[in-house]
């Protein structure tokens, strides 16, 4: 491999039966996500939510309902019109784009009647009330779905194709990093990840601010562009977009000290910086799941039985063995209890860093992607090192259903899990030969 690959590559399905085509996010509407809370209350779209809160509180907490606007730009919008700086919000994670969301989100400095009064274009706030902490990053169970499709096959064909694919996959699909982990529009997340980990700085900037495939914006493509040609770092402040800010930041630094590439880096927030290693540790964790799904379609055929695996034989994640330095976790929507016993149900995979124990096969894939486990301790910005982490690697697929009339599915995702993920075993109509699956 020697490099890092392209993060949308094939991945191995967990059912091999074809799909109903179609299309996902025509339409905002077409992409409905309503957040589960940590006590299990959903956050519904167009639902008032009231509690009574605290009495004194130096935190206002919402319930945040938008329509095609990132988490994000949401956020920084309603900051635009209070006043407040993007930093005095949190919520427990980021929500999609195109689609209509709901989550809890909270923020400090202004009085709960300002955020109720807000009046934004796509944006609603559907409560609020004091609280005496913030919503933090994790803090949910997971999200509920209504996903529809565009341009599926005949109801009938849809009908038959979706039993058997549900019934293939046993109530679970492999818990892999959608794209979004690795960039919105440009993804190249992971390959500027890469190169920080092999302490190639220069290319690891140029990559950020120069990279233009996949860019929306013209001004923003035609400066890219522009700044890769010439090299120019003082001129390129005069032309390149105002909204870039993060790209300016580093383009004023490298004007100022020609050359330190690193030093450029550090003008960004770590959790820009994190965000480039976490999308190198998704992207390894997609290739061993997906090469461990398609040994197990060789050694078990198209229909995997779930009593087969010895070591587990009442485990839903029975199509997956234990390797080196993995355990189970109980099967809970979020997956909050974690234990080394084969009594839980789901087995957890590795998310490598530098303290994971790896086993041969990860060792291989490391080597193969031209880094090792030590080069996550990034020497040169210690404040990103990572140490290492696990993740399932099948999510459940809680209360399932799919409405032929309008190619409608209906299902909830723990925390984490990617509902385009789950998607692509109901949709895509080509899954190739589980027995000549991509191998990386």
């Amino acid at each position: 491999m020697g490099g890092a690959p392209d993060a949308s590559h094939p991945l191995a399905y967990l059912s091999g039966s074809p799909g109903i085509g179609g299309r996902l996010k025509s339409a905002p509407e077409d992409f409905m996500v309503e957040e589960i809370g940590e006590g299990g209350s959903v956050f519904a779209i167009d639902t008032e939510v009231v509690r009574p809160g605290a009495v004194s509180g130096r935190f206002v907490n919402f319930i945040l309902q938008k329509r095609d606007w990132s988490t994000t730009s949401a956020l920084s919008e309603i900051g635009k019109r209070l006043h407040v700086n993007h930093r005095y919000f949190s919520v427990a994670g980021n929500k999609d784009k195109v689609a209509v969301t709901v989550q809890l989100a909270s923020v400090s400095g202004v009085s709960k009647e300002a955020i109720l009064s807000l009046d934004i274009r796509d944006i609603s706030i559907n409560g609020a009330w004091l609280a005496d902490d913030k919503v933090r990053i994790g803090a949910l169970l997971g999200n509920r779905f209504a996903i529809r499709v565009r341009g599926a096959l005949e109801k009938e064909v849809s009908v038959t194709r979706v039993d058997r694919i549900y019934s293939g996959l046993s109530g679970m699909f492999p818990n892999y990093f959608g794209a979004q982990r690795f960039g919105s529009t440009r993804k190249n997340t992971h390959a500027i990840g890469f190169k920080l980990l092999k302490n190639d700085f220069e290319d690891a900037a140029l990559s950020y601010i120069c990279d233009s495939e996949g860019e929306e914006a013209g001004d923003a493509k035609a400066a890219r562009d522009e700044l890769k040609a010439t090299n120019d770092f003082s001129k390129a402040l005069n032309y390149f977009p105002k909204h870039l800010r993060l790209e300016r930041s580093m383009i004023a630094y490298l004007a100022r000290k020609p050359g330190d590439f690193l030093g450029s880096f550090k003008q960004l927030p770590r959790s820009m910086l994190l965000m480039f290693i976490h999308a190198v540790q998704s992207h390894v964790f997609n290739l061993l799941l997906s090469q461990r799904i398609s040994e197990a379609k060789k050694d078990h055929g198209e229909k995997i039985d779930l009593g087969e695996n010895p070591s587990s034989p009442s485990s839903p994640s029975a199509v997956l063995e234990l390797e080196r330095g993995e355990y189970y976790c109980s099967e809970t929507l979020g997956f909050p209890d974690i234990s080394k016993t084969s009594d839980a149900g789901w087995v957890v995979g590795k998310i490598i860093g530098y303290e994971t124990p790896v086993n041969e096969r990860e060792k291989k894939m490391l080597s193969e992607l031209g880094i090792q486990k030590e080069s996550f301790r990034l020497k040169a910005i210690p404040e990103i090192a990572s140490k290492g982490t696990h993740r399932p690697l099948l999510a459940p697929l809680k209360d399932f259903n799919f409405d032929a009339d309008t190619d409608t599915f209906r299902f909830s995702l723990p925390a984490g899990s990617y509902a385009t993920i789950a998607m692509r075993e109901f949709l895509d109509t080509d899954k190739g030969d589980p027995r000549e699956m991509h191998d990386p």
